[in-house]
């Protein structure tokens, strides 16, 4: 696995010089961020020897996530500190609890050798990235995931989210589901954006993802993506499990590590 701070370093040294205007910082550090999972994602494709099929046809759809299965893990771990250079931490595969903010916390099950990066938001295996955010007031959805890519909020409800999700051009999303996740009720959506989408105009080649300002990530296509929006204790959380670079038959042996999620409160 890929160092995640030399990609960053990487991604710095790929991006255009300062500007003055505050809404263009904001669209280098989202390009930042696309470029460094999209790097992650081609790197560990490379890495693991792996070729890269093409997603089926467009009228094809990712196959059901299904329903939540329970942690097959004893005993619950917390996630190790980075180190003091802020290197990713390599966990052995096991459960554990995540903070999401001083409240509010989830637990999952992990798969050997996952990487953890910037204190667990996003956990990377092979080809996967498993990303959980709390989905507070900036939260919201690229303007163009192509050409525009700076972050407009896009209200605070889980429907404001996935309804501006839905409008965004370019990719494929299945209609929402109201499923559960962790025993809370929650909305699904797969996306996908195919092999064959041209984004030679796109900035720097790829397709932006809804996201926090800070934090918004995106890609080369192709891309497929499984995507939980729900309320947990009053506050909107988003989960994601992203892939850059797999077919569908690669997707649908995902860790299952999105589906072993609880959340825990703290007062």
């Amino acid at each position: 696995m890929a160092d995640w701070e030399q990609l960053r370093e990487l991604a710095h040294e790929v991006v255009p010089p300062e500007y003055g205007s505050l809404e263009r910082m904001a669209r280098r550090r989202q390009r930042r961020a696309g470029i460094v999972v999209g790097t992650l994602a081609a790197l560990a494709l490379l890495g693991g020897g792996l070729g890269v099929a093409s997603i089926d046809d467009p009228e094809d759809t990712i196959r059901p996530a299904g329903d939540p299965t329970p942690s097959q893990t004893d005993g619950t771990s917390a996630l190790p500190l980075p180190g003091a250079a802020g290197d990713p931490v390599i966990l052995a595969a096991g459960r554990y609890r995540i903070p999401l903010d001083n409240s509010l916390s989830f637990e999952v099950d992990l798969p050997d050798d996952t990487s953890a990066h910037d204190r667990g938001l996003f956990l990377a295996t092979k080809e996967f990235v498993l990303k959980t955010e709390l989905a507070g007031p900036r939260y919201g959805v690229p303007r163009d995931p192509c050409a525009d890519q700076v972050i407009e909020a896009v209200g605070p409800t889980v429907d404001d989210l996935v309804q501006a999700m839905v409008r965004l051009p370019g990719y494929r999303l299945t209609p929402p589901e109201q499923v559960q996740l962790g025993g809370v009720d929650a909305t699904y959506l797969e996306v996908s954006l195919p092999r064959g989408y041209d984004a030679s105009e796109c900035t720097d080649g790829t397709l932006q993802l809804p996201g926090n300002p800070t934090t918004a990530v995106g890609g080369p296509p192709p891309y497929v993506g499984r995507w939980w929006v729900l309320v947990v204790d009053g506050k909107r959380v988003v989960v994601q499990q992203n892939c850059w670079g797999c077919s569908r038959a690669a997707f649908d042996r995902a860790p299952r590590s999105p589906q072993t999620i609880t959340f825990t409160t703290t007062p």
